[in-house]
Order: C-alpha cells, then sequence, then structure tokens
C-alpha cells in the first residue's frame, strides 16, 4: 500500500518488474541473427556484413533485447536507479533463453572502474552475472580488472571505442577452458572483444559475450 510495485517501463503500478503491456512490448532481437556477433539479419549467417571485418576477441555474442524502448528502460533501471529486482525478475531468464548449449567454466563480469564503481556503488555486469552464473552452475570469477580509465563510449564511433579500450584491462589470475562474459549492453562490441582478449591472454581456451541489451 505505502510502497507499491511500479513498471520500469512505463512507472504505472504493477504486480512485477514489468506490467503485462510493456512486457509484451520488450523489443526482442530475434531471429535469425549473425552467429558472430548476434545482429539482426534477413537470413542465417556466420558472420555477417557488419562484422565480417571486425577482429572481435570473442568467439559469438547474444542479447535478447534492443537497447530501444522498454529495453532502453529496463537497463536504466538497473544501471542509474540500482533496481536490482531487475536482475532475477525478468534479466536472468530473457538472457538465458539466447544463451547456446554447453558448459562454461566461469562467468566474468565486464569490470567498472573503481572511481566509477564507487559513484555508482555497485557493477551492474557484476549483478547480471551473478545472477546468470547461479543459474548455469558456473564459477563466477572476478578476475578481469580495470588498470586505466576510458572515456565514456556513447560519442565514439567504432574505431574510437576499440581504440579507447585497447589495453584498459588485464586478468588478476589465470583461467582456463570456456568463458562467459557478460555486460549490460552491446552496442560495438569494443569493450567486450577488449575484455574477450584479456581473458584469451589469461589462458581461456575461449570466450563468448552475453549481454542484456544491443543496439541494432
Amino acid at each position: 500500500m505505502f510502497y507499491p510495485e511500479l513498471c520500469v517501463g512505463c512507472g504505472r503500478r504493477s504486480c512485477d518488474v514489468l506490467c503485462r503491456g510493456c512486457f509484451e512490448a520488450l523489443p526482442r532481437v530475434g531471429t535469425p541473427a549473425c552467429e558472430r556477433c548476434g545482429l539482426p539479419t534477413a537470413f542465417e549467417t556466420f558472420v555477417c556484413e557488419a562484422c565480417k571485418n571486425v577482429d572481435f576477441g570473442f568467439e559469438s555474442a547474444r542479447a535478447p533485447l534492443r537497447y530501444e524502448g522498454v529495453g532502453k528502460e529496463v537497463v536504466h533501471a538497473l544501471k542509474y536507479r540500482g533496481y536490482r529486482k531487475v536482475v532475477a525478475g525478468l534479466a536472468t531468464p530473457l538472457m538465458l533463453q539466447v544463451l547456446g548449449r554447453g558448459r562454461f567454466d566461469a562467468v566474468v563480469p565486464v569490470p567498472l572502474h573503481r572511481s566509477r564503481q564507487r559513484k555508482r556503488g555497485f557493477n551492474q555486469a557484476g549483478l547480471l552475472a551473478r545472477g546468470i552464473a547461479a543459474e548455469i552452475n558456473a564459477p563466477l570469477s572476478d578476475t578481469l580488472k580495470v588498470v586505466r580509465s576510458t572515456r565514456d563510449q556513447v560519442e565514439l564511433s567504432a574505431a574510437q571505442r576499440r581504440a579507447n579500450v585497447a589495453g584498459a584491462y588485464r586478468a588478476s589470475a589465470p583461467l582456463e577452458g570456456r568463458i562467459l562474459v557478460i555486460d549490460d549492453v552491446f552496442t560495438t562490441g569494443a569493450t567486450t572483444s577488449a575484455c574477450a582478449s584479456t581473458l584469451l591472454q589469461a589462458g581461456a581456451r575461449e570466450v563468448h559475450a552475453l549481454c542484456l541489451c544491443r543496439t541494432c
């Protein structure tokens, strides 16, 4: 009565994270999609036109939602308002729907620089990674660290984003096997690719990326 549940999509009273209307309006990526970067395509393909000339560190990247409309509101509720119910109530089930089969030896969140995490109070990728790790029964690893501050990526081109994050991460311990990297939004793949490359250098056999949303 005093603290009613509000839909993160429209702000109206709801019995869950999203009201029925906003849940049905979720902008799903859908299929077919590029097997490599997860971008929606007109037909099934292992490498799409957008990523065929890009050297990604990860084997594949997937996201269930487009970063627009209700999808964007869900990310903002978690990232900027710290609404953690989004993780278990919505994000984790949606992300698991697009995660391919196969066992992962560790789940690794994309880290935040300590100054950003101190300001925000948490790492949204870390919250998502914890939820995913628990569901797939894989260990959560915090071995990936930020070694230098980077510019905000919002206004940068794809090439500028790759240069911005180059050398920004390091692994504090070796990792082996098949690794799953988690982030909230996939835009050009620069950040997840830089993290994946760092993990490969630390001993990982292969790295896959899973995000809540992606730009399309």
